[in-house]
């Protein structure tokens, strides 16, 4: 019982001498997860935590983030860095374990009469040695430097997980805004198509006008000029269409190609309350690169713990065992002797050309290094969630008011095409009431676009896409 207390007293003093030199890690103090929000949120949960295949409901869209996932390379090299990790991982956990190795050595050695090696070559004693055995060295880890080793693995493996979210939240977003930018170029193109029949039509009225001596030459070239400025725009519209459907492509990891799509108005999103922001801690756990930040964070810290651990003495057990014969034909009939050895030692470090205490002390920076990122990462999170959340409010307030004026303005330019037939309005009211027209339109697809690029934006913000 004795015996069984001494090694209890042992333990209990490597585990105490180890919490001196290995710091447990603790989140930055500076660091608060209350009043992250610009606008105050008293909610418990947020829109974010929807899967993005409930959240996005056009199905063309749903069925190009699928594609989008299984096919690009971004996401291969992150599954990759992930299994990588996870090996090295798995050597720091074998580190705890000792190291064996197998040994087979042979060897003749000539010593003349008085027993001394003779370099002449002749000989009287002949002495043959074959050894076979097994050798093994086990490090203690007195001061938890395998410990710290292990723990930041484990932190660089949650790393590689954390980036894989963040590629794939990034790689949904990314695929989202740009079909509904390309939605966006549909609908401009439909309204510069249709502006430009509308003002041929016009055009065609003009020149009869002036036919009657009702209007003059120059009314009939400024109708030209806005036909023309109509069917200007097309052309441009069909390029950035061709070029937002290359881009979706490239995202998808394919050569450029035409996208199947819906339209503006029959794509939406899920029924959700885009103002449930949710608590603002719950940025630490759901938006990919803080927890990215803050376990580079734990990385560096558990980095530091094991260089201040190496530059204290390790405790080494090593050990032989094997077998033994001084005449080959003995040996392979059956060894003649077990020889075997149990040898522990203690090496300190005295004077290393200063490796090790640089090893510290570049390891101390790199960790204030890694707490400034995460601070900074988190300060970044939260400006993009304020900005994605005011615009998403004031674009749906000017979609209101821009939906009103489109209205007024096209029952003005249809009203000043029958006032101009009747002789009650001039060409340029006509002229003034086509542009107006025109420009409120393609405003208000702009708008519907820029609601909802904030909607897109204000989920991935808040750390949704990659559930």
């Amino acid at each position: 019982m004795r015996k069984y207390k001494y090694i209890f007293v042992i333990l209990c003093a490597a585990l105490f001498i180890q919490g001196c030199v290995a710091k447990k890690y603790t989140r930055p103090e500076h660091v608060k997860s209350d009043n992250m929000y610009r606008e105050g949120s008293d909610s418990t949960h947020n829109f974010s935590e929807i899967n993005w295949t409930d959240f996005y409901t056009d199905p063309y869209l749903v069925a190009l983030i699928n594609q989008a996932l299984a096919g690009s390379a971004n996401i291969q090299i992150a599954e990759s860095a992930i299994r990588a990790a996870e090996e090295y991982l798995k050597q720091s956990k074998a580190a705890f374990y000792p190291g064996i190795g197998a040994n087979v050595s042979a060897g003749v050695v000539a010593y003349d009469n008085n027993g001394t090696l003779d370099a002449t070559g002749s000989f009287s004693t002949l002495f043959q040695t074959i050894y076979n055995g097994t050798a093994a060295s086990w490090e203690i880890d007195i001061w938890g430097k395998l410990a710290s080793a292990k723990r930041a693995q484990k932190a660089v493996l949650m790393q590689s997980e954390s980036y894989y979210n963040l590629i794939k939240t990034e790689l949904v977003a990314s695929v989202a805004s740009a079909y509904y930018a390309l939605l966006a170029y549909d609908a401009q193109l439909i309204i510069y198509e249709s502006s430009a029949q509308t003002r041929e039509e016009s055009l065609t009225v003009l020149k009869a006008l002036k036919e009657s001596a009702q209007v003059n030459e120059i009314a009939v070239n400024q109708g030209a000029a806005q036909y023309y400025y109509a069917m200007s725009q097309i052309p441009q519209l069909k390029m950035q269409i061709q070029m937002t459907e290359n881009l979706i492509a490239v995202l998808l990891g394919m050569p450029p190609q035409a996208i199947e799509r819906g339209t503006l108005s029959e794509t939406g999103f899920t029924e959700v309350d885009f103002l449930r922001i949710g608590i603002p801690g719950e940025l630490l756990v759901n938006r990919p690169d803080v927890i990215w930040a803050e376990y580079q964070l734990i990385s560096a810290h558990e980095n530091w713990n094991y260089s201040r651990a190496a530059m204290y003495p390790s405790l080494t057990i090593s050990g032989q065992a094997g077998f033994s014969s001084s005449q080959f034909a003995e040996w392979f009939a059956f060894p003649a002797s077990f020889v075997g050895n149990l040898i522990g030692g203690i090496t300190a470090p005295i004077f290393d050309h200063r490796r090790l205490k640089t090893q510290k002390n570049v390891a101390e920076q790199q960790k204030i290094q890694a707490a400034l990122n995460f601070e900074d990462c988190l300060n970044k999170a939260q400006r993009e969630i304020a900005d994605a959340y005011i615009s998403y409010k004031m674009s749906n307030e000017s979609i209101e008011y821009q939906l009103q004026q489109v209205n007024e303005l096209n029952n003005a330019a249809n009203g000043s095409m029958e006032l101009l037939k009747s002789g009650y309005a001039s060409y340029l009211d006509l002229l003034y009431a086509e542009d107006n027209a025109l420009t409120a339109s393609i405003g208000l697809v702009n708008f519907y676009l820029q609601n909802a690029k904030s909607k897109i934006e204000l989920y991935r913000a808040l750390g949704g896409g990659w559930k």
